[in-house]
């Protein structure tokens, strides 16, 4: 939760309209929520981890009312996507592939007595993950008569970087088609991350009847989830494996 700073324009009167007076979200790292102690906005706080959609409620003084909302890039400069005001408490809509690495600002504008203002609040773009892992496989097991052959022991030696982007990230392990390792430190779930490295070692299984190994790296902020899949084929002359890196 922040609270935002206020950089007041000067008050441009003409034939009583008044220009738009910018209310910023100053803090360093976006997050969900942003509290305002200035202007006809008291809140925003952003209800999903979506990279192709964005839902927030809103909340608003006494006769203060919001009409129109969008999200920009962080400069401002490029429209990203034009969203919708409902009941003048939630901002809704749909986010185009494309803008997942994009760091982004939403914009309401807003209306309180005979001002208007600009309410801005920063969204984060979806984490970004980087992982480098050796697989280790060792005490071969050979085939019995109901059992494929299979390594007892598996080991992942992960070389992890994550950055969320902000101070409310959530990364977790998914898994598959086994028991995924727990590569955060021998935890399989983080909240409240920034930005971490990891090369804790970690113990895994793999499915012997497949002789593969599926798992994932899950992180969400309130710009974005960010899905890492590692695929491995463990064989036991050899072991391969595949990254892929998917946004939802």
């Amino acid at each position: 939760m922040k609270l935002v700073h206020i950089m007041a324009a000067s008050a441009l009167v003409t034939s009583s309209v008044y220009a738009l007076e910018p209310i910023y979200d100053a803090d360093s790292s976006a997050g969900r929520t942003t509290q305002y102690s200035y202007g006809p906005v008291t809140s925003v706080s952003v209800q999903t981890s979506s990279a192709h959609y964005l839902a927030a409620f809103i909340s608003t003084s006494d006769q203060a009312s919001c009409t129109s909302a969008a999200l920009y890039d962080e400069a401002g400069t490029t429209l990203v996507a034009q969203l919708q005001v409902s009941d003048n408490k939630a901002v809704y809509g749909n986010v185009e592939a494309g803008f997942e690495t994009v760091s982004k600002v939403l914009k309401l504008t807003c209306h309180d007595q005979n001002r208007s203002f600009i309410v801005h609040h920063k969204v984060p773009s979806a984490p970004s993950i980087h992982y480098e892992r050796v697989l280790e496989a060792a005490n071969w097991q050979a085939p019995g008569d109901r059992t494929p052959g299979f390594y007892a022991d598996v080991t992942i030696v992960p070389q992890l970087a994550i950055n969320t982007y902000a101070a409310d990230g959530l990364c977790s392990i998914v898994e598959f088609n086994t028991a995924g390792p727990k590569l955060f430190n021998g935890e399989s779930q983080l909240a409240n991350i920034h930005s971490d490295f990891f090369s804790h070692r970690a113990k895994t299984g793999y499915d012997a009847y497949s002789s593969s190994l599926v798992y994932g790296i899950k992180c969400s902020n309130a710009g974005g989830t960010t899905l890492l899949v590692d695929e491995w084929s463990v064989l036991e002359t050899s072991q391969t494996g595949n990254l892929s890196t998917d946004y939802y």
